[in-house]
């Protein structure tokens, strides 16, 4: 395809879009033309519950405001309430911190920012169709178990991940490095692996907290005024609002609120000093400053990896934990990039 998906036949299978605008229903209905399933559409979240009585679906596809009062946050939320689990799918041109947080916690598939591109649509229905077809016979234990259940929580994840690069292009990509840069660390200190698996959620989410930052400051070229500033250091403190009702991540919590803390207390949000900075927040700090570097940013160039690390170096004991900063500079796969 002209795109650069691949045809695919999903006949027999089903998915409930739900938005009141036609120009948007046309869109959809086009993209989706090619993969063969059945589509039913809504035009609100009363609608919908109208449909989801009648047939059984396979996918839910929703946006988030619509007339009427309802939105397609309170539509999860009954879906959730009738044990229908139907992987979800968000669409929205912007998502709360506390949506973002509830949609989190219930399983939530992936959130698709408008204006969304033909092959974006198709991979989250692609992969939520999948998740469909894994878990169609655990209804009790998902709603019951759902931050237990690791493939459909990792999925929430990469899809709210994915849902924050959409709208500057940067952070994706970054979220995922710092991911890896923190895998890196983790294990150079000796953390357990599921401490490891923990610093790897943390790096993808770590930035999720821009979700509440608008795009006239996230997407600027120039430098930020000190008002604009304000508003982007505000991204922490949103991370664990989003994050608060995961109380058996709190060492995710933890790493989302204070990797732009310094070693020396002149960070933020809380101006922590020293080992009062939690682990999972003093390794994303070297981590997040390191991927920041290496990569080309709106308002500058990116710099050499070497100056990078040389930068990592120069700012141990001020701005980095002095010995996080060692290990992380005498692993392998940092001194070759």
């Amino acid at each position: 395809m002209a795109d650069g998906t691949e045809k695919t036949n999903l006949k027999g299978k089903t998915i409930l879009v739900v938005d009141d605008e036609d120009t948007v229903r046309d869109v959809i209905q086009a993209y989706l033309s090619d993969l063969g399933v059945f589509v039913i559409f809504a035009e609100s979240p009363s609608h919908a519950r109208e449909c989801l009585r009648q047939f059984s679906v396979d996918v839910i596809l929703s946006d988030i405001a619509m007339p009427g009062g309802e939105t397609g946050i309170d539509l999860l939320q009954w879906c959730r309430e009738e044990k229908i689990i139907a992987p979800f799918i968000l669409v929205s041109g912007f998502i709360s911190p506390s949506d973002a947080r509830f949609a989190l916690t219930q399983g939530v598939q992936h959130v698709i920012h408008k204006p969304f591109k033909k092959k974006q649509l198709i991979e989250a229905v692609l992969s939520s169709f999948a998740v469909s077809d894994s878990y169609s016979n655990l209804v009790e234990s998902y709603i019951k178990e759902i931050e237990l259940n690791q493939q459909l929580f990792m999925a929430a994840i990469d899809g709210f991940a994915a849902a924050i690069g959409a709208r500057d292009g940067y952070t994706m990509d970054h979220s995922e490095q710092v991911a890896y840069f923190a895998v890196l660390l983790s294990r150079r200190i000796g953390l357990d692996d599921k401490n490891v698996q923990t610093a790897r959620i943390a790096g993808k989410l770590h930035d999720i907290g821009k979700i509440g930052v608008p795009e006239s400051i996230l997407l600027k070229k120039e430098l930020l005024t000190t008002g604009e500033y304000d508003v982007m250091k505000s991204h922490p403190g949103k991370a664990a609002e989003i994050l608060g009702s995961l109380p058996s991540l709190a060492a995710v919590i933890d790493g989302a609120k204070h990797h732009h803390e310094r070693y020396d207390g002149t960070g933020y949000p809380d101006g922590l000093k020293g080992e009062s900075i939690p682990l999972i927040g003093r390794i994303l700090a070297i981590c997040d400053a390191f991927s920041a570097m290496i990569t080309k940013r709106p308002y500058r160039s990116a710099i050499p990896p070497e100056k990078a690390r040389e930068e990592i170096r120069l700012n141990s004991s001020t701005q980095f934990d002095p010995q996080l900063a060692k290990e992380f500079l005498s692993i392998p796969e940092i001194a070759q990039i």
